[in-house]
């Protein structure tokens, strides 16, 4: 027990002595899931911190206006969204799917309001984590250099809706509602992709972008 909450983030720095209080207090769900199980679906209510300890899952986006979809492949060790256990929208943003064996813990809200909280050092490992998701949004927004070309503004449009360390990426949209998401014409956004996929960079397939690498794009 010592030994997998020491994985987690939000638990380091905390002594023996209060992980042993936590562990009396809170009740910790360890789970093994198989391949192709969902976690968690878009739209549901978060009301549990979520951790991947091992394994891989799938992160999948589906825009407002449902034009497009976004799948990201994550590797553990994960938290799932703890940014939408609080605040005014907490509903999952995203649904999680297990892509292989997959170990989890769940941590229902109650237990991280009533006992988690209590102590300061999972109350700022807690903060920091949060405080680093808006730091990474605010830079991708406004630190970027200008996208004049089309290949860099469909890299922005990449880097803006995916994790700094998911492994692979998959885009399914069609190349009219990409033209239009980029602000240039079907027939440029279309010659941008094969030049992108003769330098490797992407594979292509209808309605499909695939980038296996994003230090690459």
């Amino acid at each position: 027990m010592y030994k997998k909450l020491l994985q987690l983030p939000l638990f380091q720095g905390l002594s023996q002595k209060e992980l042993t209080e936590i562990i009396e207090k809170v009740v910790f769900q360890f789970a093994s899931k198989q391949a192709d199980i969902l976690l968690a679906q878009q739209g549901q209510d978060c009301n549990s911190l979520f951790y991947i300890l091992d394994g891989k899952i799938s992160k999948k986006t589906i825009s407002s206006d449902k034009t497009y979809i976004v799948e990201q492949v994550l590797e553990a060790p994960s938290i799932i969204e703890p940014q939408s256990l609080f605040g005014k929208d907490t509903e999952y943003q995203s649904s999680y799917t297990s892509l292989s064996p997959i170990d989890i813990i769940t941590i229902d809200k109650r237990f991280v309001l009533a006992d988690l909280m209590n102590y300061p050092i999972f109350e700022l490992n807690y903060i920091n984590i949060l405080s680093c998701i808006s730091q990474n949004q605010y830079k991708l927004l406004w630190n970027h250099k200008t996208c004049n070309e089309l290949a860099d503004r469909f890299k922005c449009f990449i880097r803006q809706r995916t994790e700094p360390t998911c492994s692979e990426i998959t885009l399914h949209i069609t190349m009219k509602d990409l033209a239009f998401q980029l602000n240039d014409t079907r027939l440029n956004v279309s010659r941008m992709l094969n030049m992108l996929e003769e330098q490797s960079k992407v594979c292509l397939k209808r309605k499909i972008v695939q980038i296996k690498n994003l230090e690459l794009l």
